[in-house]
C-alpha cells in the first residue's frame, strides 16, 4: 500500500512538500511531487498538513483514537493516579512515559503501535486509556525523536529550513537558533517509548505528564512550594516541542517539574485543546506533588466553594 496519495488534479506544483519533507522522501518527477524514497517516509504528516491545495493524503495517518484498554498497573501507581485525578479534578488520565532501553522487556498489556505516530499523539491516546509501546521506527516526528534521544535531528530541521517554512520564525537563521536551544536527551537514550495511563504502569515511569487546565497547573506549582515555601517555580518552554522536549526530556534531564503552554504540533496532531496545557513530573517528584496537593486540599476546597458561591449569586 502506498504511504500517501498525491492528487495531480489538485497539485499546483509549488514544491512545498518536497522542500519541507524532513527526510527527503519526495522528489519532483515529470513536474509533480512523487514519493521516490518510500523507505524514508515516516508518515509524519508534515507534507499533508502543509500542502496549500490539500493535494496530499496519508493512507495510514497517525491514529488519534484507539479502543480504550484496561491494563492494571502497580497498586501504588493506581492510587497515585486516582489521587491526582481527584485532587485536581482532572478530565484526562495522568500519562506515564518511559524511555525504552536496548534489551528492556515490554510490560504485558502494552500494545505495539504499528502505525507511525508523533509523541504528542501517543500522549493523547494514552490519556484516553491506551497502553502503548512505540518503537523507534514508528516515531514519526523527527524533532521529537531527537529530543528523546532516539535519533539525530535531520539537517533540514536543524538548519531551520522546515520550522521557517512552517512560519514559526522570521528567518531560517532565527529558526536554527530556536532548534539549537531545544533541550534534548543524549543520542542513544532510547530505542522507543512506553506511553500509557499512570495507572497501567507496573513500575514508576520516567515522567508523568498531566494534560491540565491552567488552574490545575497552578495548584501543582503551589504543591511544589507547600512544604518548604521555595524555590519559586521556573518553567522552561518555547512554544516548540512541548510534549517531547518540555515535559518529557526536561523533567528527565533535570529531575524537576516543568510546565509548558503547548506547541503548534501538539495542538494540531496531539489534540491539546485551546484551554489545556502540559505539566511534566519526573519520577522523583511525584510523591512530593501529591503530598503537596493533599496539604493544599483545604485551601483548594475553600477556593472552589468561593467560586461556586459567586456563580450562584450572579
Amino acid at each position: 500500500m502506498e504511504k500517501l496519495i498525491i492528487s495531480k488534479g489538485l497539485c499546483t506544483k509549488c514544491k512545498k512538500c518536497v522542500n519541507i519533507c524532513p527526510n527527503n522522501a519526495l522528489e519532483m518527477v515529470d513536474g509533480f511531487p512523487m514519493l521516490v524514497h518510500p523507505e524514508a517516509c515516516t508518515q509524519c504528516g508534515i507534507c499533508e498538513d502543509q500542502c496549500p491545495p490539500k493535494a496530499i493524503k496519508l493512507t495510514n495517518a497517525p491514529a488519534v483514537e484507539v479502543l480504550k484498554q484496561k491494563v492494571q498497573g502497580d497498586d501504588l501507581l493506581v492510587k497515585a493516579s486516582e489521587e491526582l485525578i481527584s485532587l485536581l479534578g482532572m478530565e484526562k488520565a495522568p500519562v506515564g512515559v518511559t524511555l525504552v532501553k536496548p534489551g528492556q522487556k515490554i510490560p504485558e498489556g502494552f500494545s505495539l503501535y504499528n502505525s507511525p505516530t508523533r509523541h504528542c499523539v501517543s500522549i493523547h491516546v494514552a490519556s484516553l486509556g491506551a497502553a502503548l509501546y512505540v518503537p523507534a521506527e514508528q516515531h514519526a516526528c523527527a524533532a521529537a525523536k531527537a529530543a528523546l534521544g532516539i535519533a539525530e535531528l535531520p539537517e533540514k530541521v536543524r538548519s531551520g529550513k522546515i520550522p521557517y517554512m512552517h512560519g514559526l520564525a522570521s528567518s531560517e537563521e532565527a529558526a536554527a537558533r530556536i532548534m539549537a536551544e531545544v533541550p534534548r536527551l543524549p543520542l542513544g537514550s532510547a530505542i522507543g517509548t512506553l506511553v500509557a495511563p499512570l495507572s497501567s504502569f507496573p513500575f514508576p515511569p520516567d515522567v508523568v505528564i498531566l494534560v491540565t487546565r491552567p488552574k490545575q497547573a497552578m495548584w501543582v506549582a503551589n504543591a511544589l512550594l507547600y512544604e518548604r515555601g521555595s524555590p519559586r517555580i521556573t518553567a522552561n518552554f518555547a512554544g516548540m516541542q512541548a510534549s517531547c522536549a518540555d515535559v518529557t526530556a526536561i523533567p528527565i534531564k533535570t529531575g524537576e517539574v516543568n510546565f509548558s503552554l503547548g506547541c503548534y504540533g501538539c495542538r494540531s496532531g496531539g489534540k491539546l485543546e485551546d484551554d489545556e496545557m502540559y505539566v511534566g513530573i519526573p519520577r522523583g517528584k511525584l510523591t512530593e506533588v501529591i503530598d503537596g496537593l493533599k496539604g493544599l486540599r483545604r485551601a483548594m476546597g475553600k477556593l472552589e466553594n468561593t467560586v461556586q458561591l459567586r456563580d450562584k449569586e450572579n
